[in-house]
């Protein structure tokens, strides 16, 4: 599908009329499955882009903030003023620069995957958006790890849930609350220094602080292979049962001479994890056909690859041509089970296998811990100089 020809129709007007964008779009690519090359003929078009700030918002930030209360239909203010331009009509959505660097930093899926289109999938590429392409590499850390394979798991759960297979278990429940946990990890000794992850230790316990055993083994709190499992039949502490309800997550925080700022950043986001975990907990899904449940299942696995991609080999590859066939195999339905409105046994297993490979992928990774904070900065302070001074001649 040509992109040119796309946005040439009269439903995408907006890019060429509307003043957000116009000459500063930096560069537009697709979105969804025509991105992933898993479309078919029946699949959605989606737009998605980068484009340059409002001067105003770069020089006057205070000001930007009194601007949400004018904000319209399309556009989505923030902290700094304009962020993004949604178009629902034709599924566009457009990332203000400084709003994807952020996003970009951490490695978010939705985000870093625009860096990592097919070349004739990008139009409109000015010379900021040609800068952000060839430097996407400082983009690229073991952040990937807790992105991808926490967002992974997250939709893992959610899939459970609207085919049945989760049957409601403390177990699942605080191990999911567990591995939430631990992605918060990643920030706070990022913005703590004086906090380390070894600060925090989790356990799945009974009532009293006993370590319980799950379907004949021994479970805790960072075993996340338990998620794969179809159900729980068993669960015991010194080989009797226990009623599921007795099943706790318990944590050991010791912070030993921390400084009082940093141990109220600590608490409040270990909190507010833990609140944020529960108010969507009780949300199920609502009840999905069959075709979005398989489309939710390939995507499940295309995070993993993408996501084995960047730690193994630092390369953002958004185009899965080389695992097409499989990917397009469970879109298609060759791992659900009619008769039971279930996957069966077989995607259980890959996900599972997927999930094991990204982990030893993150383990061997070369990528740094973290991206290199300077040189972040460095690339938009340098494209944003360069930007200002254009407006300038």
């Amino acid at each position: 599908m040509d992109i040119n020809e796309v946005i040439s129709s009269a439903g995408y007007d907006f890019l060429r009329t509307d003043p957000r964008l116009e000459d500063r779009i930096a560069l537009l690519t697709f979105g969804g499955s025509i991105s992933y090359g898993l479309n078919t003929p029946e699949s959605d078009i989606d737009i998605r882009g980068i484009i340059m700030p409002d001067p105003d918002d770069l020089l006057s930030p205070d000001l930007a903030r009194q601007e949400n209360a004018q904000q319209d239909e399309h556009l989505i203010y923030g902290n700094y003023g304009f962020e993004q331009y949604i178009d629902r009509e034709t599924d566009t959505s457009l990332y203000v620069l400084s709003k994807i660097f952020g996003l970009l930093y951490k490695c978010n899926p939705n985000t870093i995957e625009i860096l990592g289109c097919r070349p004739e999938h990008y139009t409109m590429v000015n010379k900021y958006g040609r800068l952000l392409l060839d430097n996407r590499e400082v983009f690229l850390s073991k952040f990937a790890y807790s992105s991808f394979a926490g967002y992974a798991r997250g939709q893992f759960q959610r899939l459970k849930n609207a085919i049945g297979k989760d049957n409601g278990s403390n177990v699942f429940k605080c191990i999911s609350l567990a591995d939430s946990i631990e992605r918060i990890q990643s920030h706070l000794s990022e913005v703590c220094p004086n906090y380390r992850r070894e600060n925090l230790k989790m356990y799945i316990t009974d009532s009293k602080g006993e370590t319980i055993t799950v379907n004949g083994k021994p479970v805790e709190a960072y075993d996340v292979g338990v998620l794969f499992n179809e159900d729980i039949s068993e669960i015991t502490v010194n080989g009797k049962p226990i009623p599921d309800r007795d099943v706790q997550l318990r944590f050991t925080l010791e912070l030993d001479n921390i400084p009082a700022n940093e141990f109220n950043v600590v608490t409040n986001e270990i909190t507010s994890g833990i609140k944020e975990f529960n108010k969507h907990l009780g949300h199920r899904n609502h009840k999905k056909d069959v075709y979005h449940l398989n489309k939710h299942a390939m995507h499940l696995i295309r995070l993993y690859l993408m996501g084995e991609d960047i730690l193994s080999r630092g390369e953002i590859v958004t185009y899965r041509e080389k695992e097409h066939d499989l990917l397009m195999s469970i879109k298609t339905g060759e791992f659900f089970n009619e008769e039971q409105n279930s996957l069966n046994s077989k995607f259980f297993d890959m996900a599972a296998d997927f999930d094991k490979r990204m982990l030893k992928a993150y383990e061997n990774s070369k990528l740094p811990d973290r991206p290199d904070m300077v040189k972040v900065k460095g690339l938009l302070r340098d494209i944003h100089l360069s930007y200002l001074s254009s407006l300038l001649k």
